[in-house]
């Protein structure tokens, strides 16, 4: 009876954390496309800055804390770590997106496509 009431405990607590986990995410996930917006309209660095800091923080989310999440959601089909693929892609993006910014001509649509792709990017991993 005591090693049943043990494993009960452990799910429990596996079950609040992934609770707490998914709400975390849910919640960064909803300031990285609310910044996405105003990065958008304002297209400023500072917005950029505050941009990137959120998405660091979903990330290391996810990577810190990557035992909740189900095998085959890190590994793909060839067994290759896909959200540290993910992970890269978003950097890549990020850093396009930083340069398109810091040019004399910005290009609206350019920056609209980088924000898009990132979030796209982060659901899918969220997902």
């Amino acid at each position: 009876m005591r090693e049943a009431d043990g494993n009960f405990k452990f799910t429990l607590v596996s079950h609040v954390e992934e609770q707490e986990l998914q709400a975390r995410l849910t919640t960064l996930m909803e300031e990285i496309t609310m910044q996405g917006d105003k990065l958008a309209k304002k297209r400023d660095v500072r917005d950029m800055k505050r941009y990137r800091g959120l998405i660091k923080e979903f990330m290391n989310e996810i990577v810190n804390r990557s035992h909740s999440f189900s095998r085959e959601n890190f590994l793909d089909r060839k067994g290759r770590h896909r959200v540290y693929g993910i992970i890269r892609l978003v950097d890549e993006n990020l850093d396009e997106l930083a340069k398109e910014l810091m040019k004399e001509e910005k290009d609206h649509l350019a920056i609209l496509s980088k924000i898009g792709e990132i979030r796209g990017l982060l659901l899918d991993i969220f997902t």
